[in-house]
């Protein structure tokens, strides 16, 4: 509570502060001073820069473009790549903007998975030279490694011509996850769940957890064989046996799903690190080629 008012202190400090120099400037001069707006960027006040675009008059045609790029660029900074993309999408291919707008706006699609609407922004940007184009190529190649296409990877890696340094050293760590890939065995979570229901722990191994399943084996085995033994000496229906036969059951239902559940984490783990590492590979290049390409006042 006590940082939302903080917040909303210096939001309407800065609103305060805009609307009296604009004021000042000229009766005539709209509230939308993008000059201030994109100081509030460059400084890490992305909310504050959202605010004002969103309640100044900042949407003239002759600054549409300039408005569109710095709200998508704040939502981009926040962390909310779909809103960034419908805003840097907005923009057309007059503006000097165009190409790094369009190319950041598919990277957030393919941050949010949606693969195939990422490769769509990429395929209808219009490149002229050869590094835009190989840039172009190469992001659609890793969108394809991102969603495991690893036909569709090489196809589109192999159309890259030149060596451009942007892309050089991210290139090369594709080509190596693109090989850790196919040399990379899935694991089975119904395996799992049946090794386990075969032989106690058995699945926590095949998961690549030697001590969760020696400890599975060891509990699971020994539990049993209490139980055992009380329906030995006792008979089926001792409380003893049914109490240790009830723990038993638990136990070992516990252990399949476990195992079949520590595969299914293990996968979706590995999963994830792809995914994070291809966007990391991605980024790179796009964040290099475009990295004086900015709005000038």
């Amino acid at each position: 509570m006590v940082t939302d008012l903080f917040r909303n202190i210096k939001v309407a400090c800065i609103v305060i502060i805009l609307t009296f120099f604009s004021r000042a400037s000229s009766q005539n001069t709209t509230f939308c001073d993008l000059r201030f707006i994109n100081h509030l960027l460059r400084t890490g006040y992305f909310e504050e820069a959202l605010f004002l675009l969103d309640s100044s008059d900042c949407s003239s045609f002759q600054i549409n473009d300039s408005v569109n790029y710095l709200r998508g660029w704040s939502y981009f900074s926040l962390n909310m790549p779909v809103s960034s993309s419908e805003s840097l999408l907005k923009i057309g291919p007059a503006s000097s903007l165009y190409l790094k707008s369009h190319f950041y706006a598919a990277f957030n699609y393919a941050q949010t998975g949606d693969i195939i609407k990422a490769i769509d922004v990429l395929e209808k940007i219009e490149v002229n030279t050869c590094d835009q184009i190989s840039l172009k190529n190469f992001e659609i190649a890793g969108m394809q490694l991102q969603q495991g296409n690893l036909s569709a990877f090489v196809e589109w890696f192999g159309k890259n011509t030149g060596n451009q340094p942007e892309i050089s050293e991210s290139a090369i760590n594709l080509m190596n996850i693109s090989t850790e890939i196919k040399s990379h065995k899935s694991k089975s979570p119904f395996l799992a769940g049946l090794f386990s229901g075969i032989i106690p722990g058995s699945g926590k191994l095949y998961a690549g957890k030697k001590g969760e399943a020696i400890a599975a084996f060891i509990s699971t085995v020994g539990i049993g064989l209490v139980t055992w033994e009380n329906y030995r000496k006792r008979g089926i229906n001792n409380f003893n046996t049914i109490v240790f036969g009830t723990i038993f059951a638990t136990s070992y239902m516990a252990n399949i799903y476990g195992s079949a559940f520590s595969v299914t984490v293990i996968e979706n783990e590995y999963k994830q690190n792809v995914k994070n590492t291809v966007l990391f590979n991605l980024h790179i290049p796009i964040d290099t080629f475009f990295s004086k390409w900015d709005l000038c006042f």
